[in-house]
């Protein structure tokens, strides 16, 4: 059992997890809940539930799985054992999917009922309104896996469909700023937003020199911050939680957390900021609203004020700003190696698929290197 104070939108409050029982299947049963007000709350709100689960009165105990359900049935009994096993954003996230794009369809169908015709039609129509339409199938495709590991479904319908290839964009949004774009971007910052709003300033900047994720930046707190030697050091993130929570937790994968030089004038924007907040002891977040967390769409609300208000960096988002930190780098000469450590990529594959075009203008230049072989 583990019981850990976390962010939410009331403030501090108490979340505790860990192991209850085992089903009558053998499975582990755990049990999770936050918003507590004090730390023996949340014990004693623990302690009933493993009670009420050695009753079978839980509502973690398993309950005999019906010949019949319709999708919102399976659904609901299958998130009950999905959310004990990630992350509250991961769950948020999930949610959403089938809130907005399969429910309104399937919750009312038997899931006997699906066949392989009104699948296809529903698949079709969602690659004609979606980009990424096969994030969605791929999650309906699990929950009725679900169904036949539970021997309501022989089959799972979806073997017997096609999936069309997922809609190609030719007018792609711009992804990055070029070498000139950049540089009146951080002129408006460095001469001008900067008197406007300190913390934005800093902020935006930092995300522009490092490539940092919004989500590492937030979660930054003062002790991460090495002002002699010029160091940030990234080892949490704020995680999206439900209903508009935030929480610190990991950073993206084992390779996000890592620790980044910034140059002295990134340090002396970063010392000038801490001179002027009122909250800078240790724990205290870098940026924060009221002392506590921003919200995690406010830098990007900051980075189109001043696309609006200065006509920069016009069209981007806040991971746009990193997909510029990767594009300049290599332009100046830095590995594909080099850039995913810093940018904290798992593997050196995720770099060149998502900055693509920058491997394609890389080609096109590499297209004549032997003539000058010939000179």
């Amino acid at each position: 059992m583990q019981i850990k104070q976390v962010d939410s939108k009331k403030g501090k409050v108490w979340e505790v997890v860990g192991y209850i029982g085992r089903q009558p299947d053998g499975t582990q049963a755990r049990a999770k809940k936050r918003g507590f007000d004090s730390k023996r709350s949340a014990q004693q709100w623990f302690n009933n539930e493993v009670a009420l689960f050695s009753n079978g009165e839980s509502k973690y105990n398993k309950k005999t799985t019906p010949n019949v359900m319709t999708v919102k049935e399976l659904y609901d009994m299958w998130l009950n054992t999905y959310q004990q096993s990630v992350e509250e954003s991961t769950l948020g996230k999930t949610m959403t999917i089938f809130r907005l794009h399969v429910l309104p369809q399937w919750a009312d169908v038997l899931v006997t009922d699906i066949n392989p015709i009104d699948l296809q039609l529903y698949i079709n129509t969602l690659q004609r309104e979606m980009l990424m339409y096969r994030k969605v199938t791929g999650y309906f495709r699990k929950l009725l896996d679900v169904a036949v590991k539970m021997d309501i479904l022989e089959n799972n319908p979806f073997v017997k469909v096609e999936l069309p290839k997922e809609r190609r964009v030719f007018d792609k949004p711009k992804q990055f700023m070029e070498a000139s774009e950049f540089k009146k971007f951080v002129d408006v910052l460095d001469n001008k937003y900067q008197y406007v709003n300190q913390q934005a300033y800093t902020l935006l900047r930092l995300g522009a020199f490092t490539g940092m994720r919004t989500e590492e930046i937030l979660a930054l707190q003062w002790q991460h911050v090495d002002f002699n030697k010029g160091y940030i050091s990234i080892v949490q993130a704020l995680g999206r939680g439900l209903n508009g929570s935030t929480y610190l937790k990991e950073p993206k994968s084992r390779t996000s957390k890592r620790t980044l030089k910034i140059d002295n004038t990134m340090v002396r924007a970063l010392s000038e900021w801490y001179n002027a907040t009122m909250y800078k002891n240790e724990n205290d977040f870098v940026f924060t609203n009221g002392g506590k967390t921003l919200q995690p769409l406010r830098p990007n609300k900051w980075l189109h004020e001043v696309s609006d208000k200065y006509g920069v960096a016009v069209g981007l988002s806040m991971h746009k700003l990193r997909h510029t930190w990767a594009t300049l780098a290599i332009d100046q000469g830095a590995s594909v190696k080099q850039v995913q450590t810093y940018l904290g990529h798992a593997d050196a594959s995720i770099t060149l698929n998502i900055y693509s075009g920058i491997t394609k203008r890389a080609s096109d230049e590499t297209g004549n290197i032997l003539n000058g072989l010939l000179d």
